[in-house]
């Protein structure tokens, strides 16, 4: 009978803080906006950072951790996209390195209008050795990369990535039509399989891919540059990197203390990359969240110490028939808990509706997870603990016979 009695009076109790804040739902309301704003400030930061990281492992396993990546132009001539500082000769001479077993070369364009029937899409075209895609470790949807013959013979074909193909074909059979690039007609032989945009960068769906040789001999009239050079190594990386830096400050006649005018990138430096924007986003994202926690918080107990006010009366005919200090004070805090713990759920509620939204409008990965919803009400908690404290001490605090005479 004791256990059925204690159910019973926690329906009861229940019961009655419901009706409470349905009867100052204006309130509730506004106090759990707050508190939804800022949880959903605290699950962008944990599904984007996650996600970005995810992203970063996804890369560095498809390079691989032997992957050097060499562009024209040093840090600051990249910035002003200076052209012609990596040469075929400098390629050639990087292929010769001991401990080198893989060279894939590239060459990027400005974007240009691709065409099929009555659409139209923007995108980048890339001119590449026939390795490209298995360097890259990037599989296809249908159809397959351009052949050593269509290379030699610098023929008009190429292969396109996922969001190319979305743009230009809507679903009709890509494989042997025939695009234009500005005026030049080339076949797709080939359809890459979806990899997703990149934090805070281009999509690297939105891309088409061509033989080398006709790119630098048909569309830009350059067979002397490249845009840069991938390597792949079975030496230690580090060790490997000094050696291609010699070759190309060499070739290039750099002197003493003369600035490279070449990038050398690892794999490792991704990781590291998306780690400090992580980290900048975090911190961005942590202070947005804090703050609106904080101002939720201030907000809650402010409004709690106008209600205690208004229901001094009632709290005093509930002392006066025999309620404890102790479940006063629950029963106010259980009352904050229940309204940022409201506000915990639409703040996650509302961080999965526009996920899908930040990933569509700026390609920003998103990964959702237990951790997601755990950090979420945690916080929630807290907050409505933290906010509801004070003002529940209070009135816990209020003696029967003053508040029924006030």
């Amino acid at each position: 009978m004791g256990l059925f009695q204690k159910i019973s009076q926690g329906r009861e109790f229940l019961e009655e803080i419901l009706k409470i804040l349905y009867y100052y739902r204006g309130r509730v309301i506004f106090s759990l906006a707050g508190v939804a704003l800022g949880i959903l400030s605290i699950c962008i930061i944990i599904t984007t950072i996650d996600g970005a990281n995810k992203k970063a492992k996804d890369i560095f396993e498809a390079l691989g951790p032997d992957s050097i990546m060499v562009w024209r132009g040093g840090e600051r001539q990249r910035a002003a996209r200076v052209r012609g500082t990596l040469t075929l000769t400098d390629a050639e001479h990087l292929e010769r390195i001991e401990g080198v077993y893989d060279t894939m070369k590239v060459y990027y364009t400005r974007a240009a209008t691709m065409k099929y029937k009555d659409r139209k899409w923007q995108s980048s075209t890339i001119g590449s050795t026939t390795n490209y895609f298995e360097s890259m470790a990037w599989g296809f949807q249908v159809g397959g990369p351009f052949t050593a013959d269509d290379y030699k013979n610098a023929k008009a074909v190429c292969v396109i990535g996922s969001k190319v193909y979305d743009e230009l074909f809507q679903g009709e059979d890509a494989i042997g039509k025939v695009i234009l690039r500005g005026r030049l007609p080339i076949t797709v032989v080939g359809i890459l399989q979806e990899r997703g945009g990149m934090a805070g960068g281009p999509n690297i769906d939105d891309r088409v891919i061509m033989p080398l040789t006709t790119v630098t001999s048909r569309v830009v009239n350059d067979k002397k540059y490249l845009s840069g050079v991938r390597l792949k190594t079975n030496r230690d990386v580090d060790e490997t990197i000094e050696d291609v830096r010699a070759i190309l400050r060499r070739n290039h006649g750099l002197q003493g203390s003369a600035e490279d005018d070449f990038t050398i990138r690892s794999s490792k430096d991704i990781l590291k990359f998306v780690t400090v924007i992580s980290g900048q986003l975090f911190l961005f994202l942590g202070m947005a969240s804090i703050v609106a926690l904080v101002v939720s918080g201030f907000v809650l107990a402010n409004l709690f110490y106008l209600t205690i006010q208004e229901r001094r009366k009632d709290i005093g005919i509930r002392r006066a028939y025999g309620a404890s200090q102790r479940g006063i004070l629950l029963s106010f805090l259980f009352e904050s808990v229940i309204i940022t713990l409201l506000g915990g759920i639409a703040g996650i509620l509302l961080s999965v509706i526009l996920g899908g939204t930040f990933e569509t409008l700026f390609d920003i990965p998103m990964l959702f997870s237990y951790k997601v919803v755990v950090f979420a009400l945690m916080f929630s908690f807290l907050t409505g603990l933290v906010a509801g404290f004070r003002p529940a001490l209070k009135a816990s605090r209020i003696e029967p016979i003053e508040a029924i005479r006030g």
